[in-house]
Formats: C-alpha cells, structure tokens, sequence
C-alpha cells in the first residue's frame, strides 16, 4: 500500500535504508510505492545517540529492527532481553515496556518505536527550565509521580 509523506524544507526523512533530504524551500508531497521501512527526521536517531541513556539504547536497537526488518531475526532475542533489563531498572514503566514487546512479538517494529519515543522522552531529565516548574512529590518530579499513578 502506497504512504503519502509531506517532509518539510530542509527534513530529512529514511527509506528503504537511504537518507533523504528536501533541499527545497517548500515541503514536499512524496509518495513510497514500495513496502520500504519509513521514518521521519523526528523517528531518527543516529548510532552517537544510542548510548546517552537506558532507553536511548532501547530505541535505538528497535530503531535498527524496524528499518531492517528485524522480524524473527537473531537480533530480536538480543533486544528482547535488552528491553527485560530495562524493565528491571524502570520498573514504573512496566506497562509500556510489555506493549513493546507485544509490538515486537507482532511484527509491528513501528508501533513499538511509537512507543519507545515516549519512554525516551519521559526518562530524560528535565531541563533547568522544567525543573523549576515542577514540584517534588516524594523523592520524583510531579511527570514522574502521574506516570507511576496511571
């Protein structure tokens, strides 16, 4: 089934494992006729990156299963007991980690991507900004503290 992508001037996008890039000053409306693995500039995360936190890593190991077509690869396991791990260490984000990994059981390496993005953002600390913004509650920062409620 075709994808219809609108990439910003200046976005970068991946397909098929080449990187390309909108060198225009208008978006550009492209359409990927082939089945090829697609990620947005945002989705991206270069192998420098991939080791700057526990769920940078996690990303990006499912970054590689997704763009490659890791589905029952000798990869998979590696990650898989990767992202156990990682739920030892983040126990508060058990929920998420057993939806990856449901993902990636299913073939679904995007929707798990989908969801290792959002880890990655919540495990970051926050910024000098931030930090002045949100109040402690018992040892963890209020972003902290609603996660472990829901």
């Amino acid at each position: 089934m075709p994808l219809k992508i609108r990439i910003k001037p200046e976005g970068k996008f991946s397909a098929g494992g080449a990187v390309l890039k909108n060198v225009g000053k208008k978006p550009a409306d492209l359409l990927v006729l082939s089945d090829s693995p697609v990620l947005r500039e945002d989705y991206m995360m270069n192998i420098d990156k991939s080791g700057d936190s526990d769920a940078s890593n996690i990303y990006f190991l499912i970054q590689v299963i997704y763009l490659f077509k890791g589905r029952n690869q000798p990869l998979d396991q590696l990650v898989i007991e990767t992202i156990l791990s990682f739920a030892k260490l983040y126990p508060a984000f058990s929920d998420d980690i057993n939806n990856v990994l449901e993902h990636l059981r299913a073939g679904e390496a995007f929707k798990a991507l989908k969801i290792a993005q959002r880890l990655l953002t919540e495990t970051q600390p926050p910024s000098a900004e931030a930090a002045q913004g949100e109040t402690a509650v018992s040892g963890h920062s209020v972003r902290e503290a609603k996660h472990e409620a829901v």
